[in-house]
């Protein structure tokens, strides 16, 4: 029966010091029978497998659209674990973005708005900015689309970052005065000489150029952070041999903080929605709605088709049936969906009938209905911070690595736990290269 519910070293030496251990090769599907080893994992499980970051491959998102991890033993469960490297970036980033930065350089990045996950992740270049060359993070610019009467600030969704009123690029090498400072003996932040500071400006006024006279610079700063065509060396060199998700992963977990009030909205959601509290949860994305308009969506544009909950359940079973999960968070955009799960009354369906659905989103593009104020871009921000942070808090996630949706998603699942917890893509390996259209999938290229 189906139950439905609804409602103290040198930087360049850190390297050498993070935990470097021999990392196997991972197959793209490797499972094991969990009910065999169910008398090995404490009970009420509320936890699931989750891969220790350093026993697999820096670059296995980039390689896999799907990671099954085997089980071995109950230390493979966890909730989330410790690791060095992780703590060592987290107090890295919180100093950057912190009011009592004291580096002698600041800016304040302005978010490049489109649909609410690539507008997150347009600011993950300028933070690998400010970690790699040394500048303090200042409060980012007001959001215009999503964003209404009600609120329009980056503390509607996401915890206080920096100061509130730096005065811009103008101040650039001189925004305060004293010296740089040291986190600990073991983390030392370097403002260094060789800096990319032509992009400092682009960061604080990043838009869409549509081909105008800052398109030359917008190329230039997407391509002087992009991974694809520079490597390693775009990363913090800190943690350029953790690779390129995990600085990614770090970042959003780190910066994307939530506001007290959005934290509790969520909080109050899953009391709501009866979200269990001592058995893990699959996470799967089916997004229908305005990703499905032709003319504002072609696969030759997004890389991607329109899929319906059908062409995602082979592999809801494939994990339920590795690890004896159940219980499904579903989020999706489409009333229709819903409906669909009552096909599937073997799983235990969690989602929320009262988010919007359906309406000018089935006929026109998220950019089109908040640039035009079709829709309210407060309360359509915060359903989709509903969403992301729910399927983050998952313990599997199943959806699709063209969705910036979905690659925020894994990315806080990951950084928040500092593990890999098993995850199926539909349509490609996961990427990041904002700005470019870097990403390729089995339908064809994308922008990630």
């Amino acid at each position: 029966m189906m139950a439905t519910i609804s409602a103290s070293h040198p930087l360049y030496l850190l390297p050498l010091l993070a935990s470097l251990t021999q990392i196997p090769s991972i197959g793209a599907e490797q499972t094991f029978n969990y009910e065999q080893n169910m008398e090995d994992v404490a009970s009420p499980r509320r936890c699931s497998v989750c891969a220790s970051l350093d026993s697999v491959p820096v670059d296995l998102l980039m390689k896999k659209k799907m990671f099954i991890p085997k089980f071995n033993s109950k230390e493979d469960v966890a909730c989330k674990r410790e690791h060095p490297a992780a703590t060592l970036f987290q107090r890295q980033l919180s100093y950057l973005k912190s009011p009592k930065c004291n580096l002698h350089r600041h800016f304040r990045p302005r978010a490049m708005e489109n649909g609410f996950g690539a507008t997150m992740m347009s600011l993950v270049k300028p933070t690998m900015h400010a970690l790699t060359y040394g500048y303090c993070i200042d409060k980012p610019a007001q959001f215009k689309m999503w964003s209404s009467k009600k609120c329009a600030g980056w503390e509607c969704f996401f915890a206080e970052v920096g100061q509130p009123n730096i005065t811009g690029s103008a101040d650039l090498l001189a925004a305060k005065e004293g010296q740089a400072h040291h986190i600990s003996a073991t983390s030392f932040l370097s403002e260094r000489l060789d800096d990319k500071a032509d992009c400092i400006p682009w960061w604080e006024v990043q838009y869409d150029t549509d081909d105008d006279k800052n398109a030359p610079l917008q190329e230039m700063c997407a391509v002087q952070f992009s991974h694809k065509l520079l490597g390693d060396g775009v990363l913090p060199p800190a943690f350029q041999t953790k690779g390129h998700f995990f600085t990614v992963s770090q970042i959003t977990a780190g910066l994307f903080e939530l506001a007290p009030s959005v934290q509790k909205r969520i909080e109050d959601k899953k009391q709501r929605l009866g979200w269990p509290k001592n058995s893990p949860l699959i996470g799967l994305h089916v997004r229908l709605g305005d990703a499905c308009i032709k003319s504002e969506h072609g696969i030759g544009e997004h890389g991607r088709k329109c899929n319906q909950l059908v062409d995602f359940m082979q592999h809801v079973r494939k994990i339920s049936n590795e690890y004896s999960i159940k219980n499904i968070y579903l989020a999706t955009d489409s009333e229709g969906v819903l409906n669909d799960t009552r096909q599937y009354p073997q799983y235990n369906w969690f989602f929320d009938r009262t988010t919007r659905r359906g309406g000018v989103l089935d006929r026109k593009s998220i950019e089109y209905s908040l640039s035009h104020k079709l829709i309210d871009g407060y309360d359509e921000g915060l359903g989709v911070i509903d969403d992301v942070f729910l399927l983050a808090e998952t313990h599997a996630l199943i959806g699709k690595f063209t969705s910036n949706i979905d690659r925020v998603a894994y990315q806080l699942m990951t950084g928040q736990s500092n593990c890999y917890k098993p995850y199926v893509s539909l349509d490609s390996t996961w990427c990041f290269d904002h700005g470019l259209k870097s990403g390729h999938s089995d339908f064809g290229p994308f922008w990630c």
